[in-house]
């Protein structure tokens, strides 16, 4: 028998809000392993949106100390996962296909050791032919 001042059991909001949100890390986790990174993972911030509001929910039901300084570690896991997908991760604005003839327009990357490249580095005198070879490894 219940006590008659013990309030009713709720869904575990909280802790079904902890699973959106490292189910997301794990996909990506999956996705790294897998060498499989050839789109924009919308999914981890977004898991980590709806995790959070359900932490929110368990919160504003049941407040308590630890459920409040969970919710926000893991708002701050959130807006930085936001914050590298809308914003670090965004590829610079599209300029137009190449034409033939025309001048190199300035460009730096980084070589696979890690040495910078850029224009500067293929001036002169001769052609030169560019390839990007974007790779599915």
């Amino acid at each position: 028998m219940e006590h008659p001042s013990t309030p009713p059991r709720r869904w575990p909001l909280f802790l079904l809000g902890v699973l959106f949100v490292l189910s997301g890390v794990a996909g990506y986790v999956v996705a790294v392993s897998l060498a499989r990174l050839d789109h924009m993972p919308w999914y981890l911030p977004g898991l980590a949106t709806v995790g959070v509001l359900l932490m929110a929910a368990s919160a504003w039901q049941r407040p308590g100390v630890l459920r409040f300084v969970g919710l926000g570690f893991f708002v701050l896991l959130c807006a930085t996962e936001w914050l590298f997908v809308g914003v670090l991760f965004k590829t610079p604005a599209y300029q137009g296909p190449a034409v033939p003839g025309s001048k190199l327009p300035a460009f730096t990357a980084t070589l696979a050791d890690g040495r910078p490249f850029s224009n500067a580095d293929v001036k002169g005198s001769q052609a030169t032919l560019l390839i990007f070879f974007r790779g599915r490894w």
